[in-house]
């Protein structure tokens, strides 16, 4: 049993525009997306419009069990990569023609935006009529209007194209960005989702609302593909976060504030923050902190306000870190450890392996470094850990580097059977996918059409394709038509540092390095 409260209810008969705001992933996943919320809540701001929610494994929208084929407009956020399969599933059991190049005038305009969208949507982009390459509040409202002026939106395609952040395969784009935090939109009257079925509890709980603190990162993490496409950073307000906080609690009723941002822990005013909302009655939830910027204050407010697990990134051992441009040192992360520890907070910590010129003895190191770590945790599941391989991504300075599942797997298996407490372990064959979808052009098109029924052996074979291209000289990064603001000479530069690790200082504190985003 689920219910909601705070949806939108048109009549779809008078308005202009019908959009579909599809979710390619469950919906836990989708209602713990901001994104989400803000497209829903945005559109249906404009009385002329009604935007529905169309969330997988559904293919009708929730609101009026509308079919995609009767909407004007089909728009997919696009988190993950392998959400790719079930944007194409769902596109398959619709009516509407899966290729863009056999739809109809009357079909849909079908068009795609999020992270995946915006870094390298070139491996979907027949099924895509156009893609969205940067914040939606930005982009999406004359998309909008251009579609309403016509009756066959793939013939008059480059009126699309003319519009900033609108992209498709063959034309240059360069992302648009809110560049000031009062300009970006806050749901205020977010929906509200009433159920016991942990399938459809959203990763906060049912009794927490969002709420955006900032977005962009400036730390230069060489493997963060957010932290590179999403400069400059740019904050919200204290007072209009305090306004926003006690708006939203009275139109949903929560008092559980989830602060969300690629790095909320920097915000520059964070414990005044955190202690006005304790002040004002709000619990606090937050996602993964970086260990830096975790004052000893800001975890007394955190335990004080109600919060009972921090999450950090520690990442990989002290030398390796500094090859990824993460200074944080072993002490610090035992420093905030014993003092999460100390007012009776869990830790969830992620790490990664794959880190560039990792050998054997550093995955020993890094074992005999997380004992370190929980042994200090005497109590049942205080501390646990979630490690990943790292898989590079477009528009970071790992890009030009290469992903060797059999080099992992022997990795994986050192690491695993030395460790004495419990760990989650990212699959190794769905990074693999991941990696090929991340790094591959438009040839993988026609390969996606079969869906997951493509064996592992031939995501193995590409997998070792792309590392041998990657080794040519002459190798140029598919998606080098889309530019994010960072200079490419400057991601070649950041990889060239990698081996020796040498640390690119945080702009924010030593001043810029001319690296394109603000620009």
């Amino acid at each position: 049993m689920i219910e909601e409260y705070n949806t939108v209810i048109k009549n779809p008969r008078k308005v202009i525009t019908r959009f579909a705001s599809c979710y390619p992933n469950i919906y836990r996943v989708a209602m713990s997306s901001l994104g989400y919320q803000i497209i829903y809540d945005y559109l249906n701001a404009r009385e002329d419009i009604y935007c529905e929610r169309v969330i997988y494994p559904q293919t009708k929208s929730i609101e009026t069990r509308s079919e995609l084929g009767d909407f004007d407009i089909v728009g997919f956020t696009l988190q993950f990569e392998q959400d790719y399969f079930n944007m194409i599933d769902m596109l398959k059991r619709s009516n509407i023609p899966l290729e863009s190049k056999d739809r109809k005038p009357d079909d849909p305009l079908v068009i795609a935006g999020g992270p995946c969208a915006a870094s390298n949507p070139l491996p979907i982009s027949n099924f895509i009529d156009l893609f969205v390459v940067g914040d939606a509040e930005m982009i999406i409202d004359e998309i909008i209007d251009v579609r309403s002026d016509t009756n066959n939106p793939r013939v008059d395609i480059y009126d699309f194209l003319d519009i900033p952040g609108v992209y498709k395969p063959g034309e240059k784009v360069k992302i648009q960005q809110v560049k000031n935090m009062k300009d970006a939109w806050r749901p205020i009257y977010q929906i509200v989702t009433k159920t016991d079925n942990k399938k459809f509890i959203p990763a906060f709980g049912t009794d927490a609302f969002l709420m955006e603190v900032s977005r962009g990162c400036t730390r230069g993490c060489r493997f963060c593909m957010s932290g590179c496409m999403y400069r400059p950073r740019r904050e919200v307000s204290l007072k209009t976060l305090m306004d926003t906080a006690v708006r939203t609690r009275q139109a949903t009723g929560h008092n559980k504030v989830a602060l969300i941002g690629e790095a909320v822990s920097d915000y520059s005013r964070i414990e005044e923050l955190c202690w006005q909302l304790y002040e004002e009655g709000f619990q606090i939830a937050t996602p993964s902190l970086r260990v830096e910027s975790i004052s000893d204050e800001l975890l007394e407010i955190f335990k004080t306000s109600g919060m009972k697990t921090i999450t950090i990134a520690p990442e990989t051992i002290y030398k390796q870190r500094l090859k990824l441009n993460k200074t944080m040192t072993d002490n610090e992360i035992l420093h905030t450890v014993d003092r999460a520890l100390d007012l009776k907070l869990k830790i969830k910590m992620y790490l990664l392996l794959g880190t560039p010129g990792e050998t054997s003895d550093d995955i020993l190191e890094l074992v005999n470094f997380l004992r370190s770590i929980t042994s200090r945790g005497v109590r049942y599941n205080a501390i646990t850990t979630s490690v990943n391989p790292l898989i590079p991504k477009p528009h970071t300075p790992l890009q030009y580097m290469g992903f060797d599942y059999d080099t992992l797997f022997d990795r994986f298996k050192k690491y695993s059977v030395r460790l004495r407490h419990k760990n989650k372990q990212e699959n190794l064959k769905k990074a693999t996918i991941q990696y090929v979808l991340t790094n591959s052009g438009v040839e993988l098109n026609d390969l996606l059409k079969i869906g997951k029924k493509i064996s592992f052996k031939d995501w193995h074979k590409l997998a070792y394709k792309i590392n041998e291209s990657k080794t040519n000289d002459n190798y140029s990064v598919p998606w080098h038509e889309i530019d994010v603001g960072m200079k490419e000479s400057f991601l070649r530069k950041e990889y060239e540092k990698v081996n020796d690790g040498i640390v690119t200082p945080w702009c924010e504190s030593d001043g810029c390095y001319d690296c394109g985003s603000c620009n």
